[in-house]
């Protein structure tokens, strides 16, 4: 089929109470925009433009804008408006176009791909995917006549009461043929409650005109939810992570909790991985197998290898963990990270913009940033590159077999040599040559029989 999409992402969602465009609000880490464009792109659809308004650009931000085409509906006049407002973008278009809203994250390709199939088969000149729900109330509700042919749609505050007893609702999405599409939509007028222009409006105009109107009931009613307000946002997340960790498990991996465990649709994990509840795994992460992730974790947009431990509290953003590696707890790995085979990362350490070599331990207490280390290392307690001058980040390199004594200062930039040593408490500011010892500290001083002046208890 000669496939055209428009999706109507414009809108303010005054019941978000929200400066953020209501398309661009989040479930599991993704805007919902970023769902419905999954959704269509498995359509491969010849064209798909977005329709923007408020917040223009940041809405734009989300997608690939080689593969977008934008247009703006400067005043939000309806959802007929909106769609007119793709007119200049697909006028040239021959073909059937599909419609439907950004704030439907629940939409699945196999649905849309059902409906389409449909609309061809009985070669409907307009077809609406519509939902059964018990509870209609907000949305467009479908009238049929006695045949079960759609004959229109009228909107919640425009129904009369006993419209509003219908239980089969609008979803928002169309299937047009090109041809009917831009010259209904030019004949709609807004004289009704709401003075807007109502999309809904050219399925009436179809039917007078004696044309084909398809209803298609969708087979999960949740999938055709939009999302008006924060309490049905979070609804929606709860659907989506339930569909996320179903696949997962389903897969071979282990949730102790799956309830309270948070994993973005794109993310990958391997078999025989566990994930402890209160953990969070978002954007483009790859973990490996036989893996043990959490409790109470935080990772995004990172490459774990096989084998690796996150304890608890840990937070861990655009890293690359390789094989068999300990991290945690309370750890934070900062970007571009780099944590070789075999190394251990502990408690209450942070790292940036470093590279740890194989079977390095950095296992306490520790700051390292900007650092280029080499295999087995042993980092002790409380040691800090200096990597910041206050203008400008230095480059500390630790080579192999590196013994930093705890408490120790590196002042970058430095270069501590193949097999070196620091004594505790010590402030290294310049290169330690292979094999040696660097003690940077003030020599100790005694003072025998020393007192302490006593306490000056005056007023008190």
């Amino acid at each position: 089929m000669n496939l055209a999409v428009v999706i109507l992402a414009a809108g303010v969602g005054k019941r978000m109470k929200s400066d953020i465009p209501k398309v661009l609000h989040t479930a599991l880490g993704r805007p919902m925009l970023s769902y419905v464009l999954d959704a269509v792109d498995n359509l491969s659809p010849k064209r798909v433009v977005v329709v923007v308004g408020h917040g223009a650009e940041e809405v734009k931000k989300v997608s690939d804008p080689k593969k977008i085409t934008y247009v703006t509906q400067s005043k939000q006049l309806g959802t007929g408006h909106a769609a007119n407002c793709a007119n200049s973008a697909l006028k040239s278009f021959k073909g059937n176009i599909l419609i439907l809203n950004g704030d439907f994250p629940l939409i699945t390709s196999n649905s849309l791909k059902k409906f389409i199939r449909d609309h061809a088969k009985k070669n409907a000149d307009l077809s609406i995917l519509t939902a059964l729900v018990d509870d209609a109330y907000g949305y467009g509700r479908i009238k049929r006549d006695k045949n079960g042919d759609v004959i229109g749609i009228v909107e919640q505050k425009d129904a009369t009461r006993e419209e509003r007893f219908i239980d089969e609702i609008n979803s928002g999405t169309y299937c047009v043929k090109s041809s009917f599409l831009w010259n209904a939509l030019g004949k709609i007028n807004s004289r009704n409650k709401q003075s807007e222009y109502y999309l809904t409006d050219i399925v009436e105009l179809a039917h007078k005109n004696s044309l084909k109107v398809n209803g298609v009931i969708v087979s999960d009613s949740d999938e055709v939810m939009g999302v008006n307000d924060r309490v049905e946002l979070s609804y929606v997340e709860d659907v989506l992570k339930w569909r996320v960790n179903e696949s997962l498990m389903r897969s071979g991996v282990t949730m102790i909790d799956p309830e309270n465990t948070y994993i973005s649709p794109e993310v990958k994990i391997g078999r025989d991985t566990t994930i402890y509840p209160g953990t969070h795994i978002y954007g483009k992460t790859q973990i490996g197998s036989k893996c043990v992730i959490g409790p109470s974790t935080w990772v995004e947009d990172s490459r774990f290898g096989n084998g690796v431990t996150v304890k608890s509290s840990c937070y861990i953003t655009n890293a690359s963990i390789k094989n068999n590696v300990s991290i945690g707890p309370f750890a934070h790995i900062r970007p571009e990270a780099e944590i070789l085979d075999g190394a251990k990362i502990g408690n209450f350490v942070e790292i940036k913009k470093s590279k740890i070599g194989r079977g390095s331990k950095v296992s306490h207490l520790s700051y390292i940033g900007d650092t280029v280390m080499g295999k087995d290392v042993n980092i002790g307690a409380g040691t800090i590159t200096c990597n910041y001058d206050g203008i400008n980040k230095h480059k500390t390199v630790i080579e192999d077999n590196v013994f930093i004594g705890s408490d120790t200062m590196l002042v970058a930039p430095i270069k501590v040599g193949k097999g070196a040593t620091t004594g505790a408490g010590s402030t290294i500011s310049k290169d330690v040559p292979q094999g040696s010892l660097a003690i940077g500290r003030a020599r100790q001083t005694v003072i025998k029989d020393w007192k302490r002046k006593p306490k000056d208890n005056k007023g008190k």
